[in-house]
Formats: structure tokens, C-alpha cells, sequence
């Protein structure tokens, strides 16, 4: 779905360029003031096809209505700004409620945030289904090298100007996606197509803007 929106996005421009180039349409200032439409979509694609509301595709749509509100000047001030510091303010409380367990609660899964920073999660779970992973200006891992997966598992890892280090073990299958946007995401496991059938799989479901996500067996 991300691909199919990106390469709409990329026909769209074309078309008003070649009816700008025609003078069919004067299309530079409609561009310049709903460019950022495209990075809205980009994250409710991400959310439609998850069938779930997730942390990255989240922030990637809150950007892009600041950003659409500066173009429009629906506001008088610079909205981005103010718009990161409730991102990257959401992100410690989540962190922060993620951390207040009753006491004798197993956390089934690990979910660091990191926020102008470093943080590491060592997750043991015997039946691991699902994990997050938010850096946010600073460095997450997650390491899932003592965890246990009954079939598949999920996990979905946000990098936003930082980086979140997934560590898994061998024998596991692991496959990367997701929303790149001036980042990346790397699999650096091995995957030489020995494992067996009934191997364990992990899905990482990556959101990297101006940031990266990578997994890998050891930490770099």
C-alpha cells in the first residue's frame, strides 16, 4: 500500500507538471500549498493496511497537518514546532504509562522510548506476539534474543531524527517493512534459506523519518 501511495503521489506531480509545462494548468502553487496531503496519506495508508492505529503512522500524520496548516496559513505562527514538542511530549507518557505496572505484572512484552537519549528493553517472553520501540532524537533497542515465539510476532519500531536497534536471535524469520521517509530500514540478519518451515517469524513494521531502523543478531 505505502508503494502503491508513493507512486500515485509521483503520477499526480507528473500530471501537473506536464500541464504546467503545457500551460494547460498553473499547477506550482497548488503543489506548494498541498504538498504536504502526500504525507498525510502516507500515514493512513500505513494505518489502513495495519488495520490498527500505531504509534509511527501516527506522528507521520500529525506532522503532516502541521505542515499543511503553515502552507494553508491557517494559523499565525509556525505550527511545527509546537506540534513536535506534543509528539515528542506523547511519547514520554506513553513511556511513562507503559512503566507503571501493578506490582506482580509481567510485562508480556518490552517497549523502550527513548527521548533525547538512550534506552534498551531486554524482553524474555515466553509468548511474544507484539513489542514497540520509539526514538524519538535519541536511540532505542530492543532485544528479543531471550524472548520465544510461538508462530509470528510483531513489531513495530519508530525512528524520528534517532535510531532503534532490534536485536533477534538465529533461527528466526524475520521480515522489514515500512514507511521510509528521509530514513531507512535494514535487515541485517541471517537469512540463508536453511531454516526450517516451522521456524518462528517476526514482522518489523518500520516508521523512519530522518531516522533508522535496523535489525540485526549483535548490536552494532
Amino acid at each position: 500500500p505505502v508503494r502503491l501511495w508513493i507512486g500515485l503521489v509521483l503520477v499526480a506531480l507528473g500530471v501537473f507538471g506536464v500541464l504546467d509545462a503545457t500551460g494547460t494548468l498553473e499547477s506550482t502553487e497548488i503543489i506548494d500549498e498541498w504538498w504536504p496531503v502526500a504525507v498525510i496519506g502516507a500515514g493512513l495508508i500505513v494505518m489502513a493496511s495495519q488495520r490498527r492505529i500505531s504509534v509511527g503512522p501516527s506522528i507521520v500524520v500529525l506532522v503532516g497537518a502541521a505542515l499543511l496548516a503553515n502552507q494553508q496559513q491557517w494559523t499565525t505562527e509556525d505550527l511545527l514546532g509546537p506540534a513536535l514538542l506534543v509528539i515528542i511530549g506523547l511519547a514520554v507518557l506513553a513511556g511513562a504509562a507503559r512503566s507503571r505496572r501493578p506490582k506482580g505484572f509481567e510485562a508480556p512484552t518490552g517497549n523502550p522510548v527513548a527521548v533525547f537519549g538512550g534506552s534498551t528493553i531486554k524482553d524474555r517472553s515466553e509468548h511474544l506476539t507484539h513489542a514497540e520501540a520509539t526514538a524519538l532524537f535519541g536511540g532505542a533497542t530492543l532485544d528479543l534474543r531471550e524472548a520465544h515465539i510461538d508462530d509470528e510476532a510483531t513489531v513495530d519500531a519508530t525512528a524520528i531524527f534517532g535510531a532503534v536497534d532490534v536485536l533477534v536471535p538465529k533461527g528466526w524469520r524475520v521480515s522489514v517493512g515500512g514507511l521510509p521517509i528521509f530514513g531507512g530500514y535494514e535487515d541485517k540478519t541471517e537469512q540463508n534459506g536453511s531454516l526450517p518451515e516451522a521456524a518462528p517469524r517476526l514482522n518489523v513494521r518500520a516508521t523512519a523519518i530522518f531516522g533508522g531502523v535496523e535489525v540485526a543478531h549483535e548490536s552494532s
